[in-house]
């Protein structure tokens, strides 16, 4: 049985050092020089489903994480955060609609999703976990809702994206591309959605790869994109891949930086 397939949809935190016991006995020593890169960087972990939605699952989790308000200390930050990614949701249906999706077929998850957000100033992060450790739940809608954001982002500036299309999926266009691999729940993410969603939301994301690649006392690759605006306070999600899966990452305090 695949753990991660029929474990939590959002896991507890763990040490990145755990990782080791997947890849003890692996041919290739690079994992687990790779994992103890990680460590160097990353505090924790915090695994996430393996079905087919774990980058937007993770990503959106991670987001929200951020919008949660811990202390006094980061109230100001948190609120002009949060208040950033509200405006951001609250036009998306209006953007959405003008370039074909149905009211009627989307206006419940974009409710939802609105409704979330705009009780996040009094939810707890206790109350986070659960909600996306719930199946069925609320986060659930968030997550398709944030693939239907990253589609409209893609049809909206299909001229940039189709060369990329093209090159991952021959023949398809941006159109068909959407319909196959963004919008429907279970498909796997490919870089275009990623700098999709990040751009629409304006939200950073650092991805380290745990591929095998990098060599003792090597960095992980790693891939960056998306930002906030100039003169907002950031946004930055932090994601482990590892190959066709991601989980959230926690960065050590001088590490926090994309």
């Amino acid at each position: 049985m695949n753990t991660e397939a029929d474990g939590p949809l959002v896991g507890e935190p763990a040490p990145v050092l755990q990782l080791r016991k997947e890849f003890e006995g692996n041919a290739n020593p690079n994992f687990l020089h790779g994992i103890t890169t990680l460590d160097r960087h990353y505090e924790a972990m915090r695994r996430v489903r393996r079905d087919g939605n774990c980058f937007f699952r993770g990503f959106i989790f991670a987001l929200c994480e951020q919008l949660v308000r811990r202390d006094d200390s980061d109230a100001e930050k948190t609120a002009a955060l949060l208040a950033r990614i509200q405006t951001a949701i609250r036009k998306s249906k209006t953007e959405l609609v003008a370039i074909g999706y149905s009211e009627v077929a989307i206006d419940t998850f974009w409710e939802t999703f609105v409704d979330y957000l705009d009780a996040m100033e009094t939810r707890t992060h206790s109350e986070l976990v659960q909600d996306f450790g719930t199946e069925g739940g609320e986060s659930e809608y968030l997550v398709w809702y944030m693939r239907l954001l990253t589609a409209g982002y893609l049809k909206r500036n299909a001229e940039q994206f189709q060369p990329f299309i093209e090159g991952l999926y021959p023949g398809l266009t941006v159109e068909q591309f959407c319909a196959a691999e963004v919008e429907p729940m279970g498909k796997e993410c490919d870089q275009p959605q990623v700098i999709a969603l990040t751009e629409a939301l304006q939200v950073g994301v650092k991805i380290e790869y745990l591929d095998g690649n990098a060599a003792e006392g090597q960095d992980l690759q790693n891939y960056v994109c998306g930002s906030s605006p100039p003169g907002e306070p950031s946004i930055h999600v932090h994601l482990l891949y590892r190959p066709g899966h991601y989980d959230v990452l926690y960065p050590r305090r001088q590490s926090s930086g994309c």
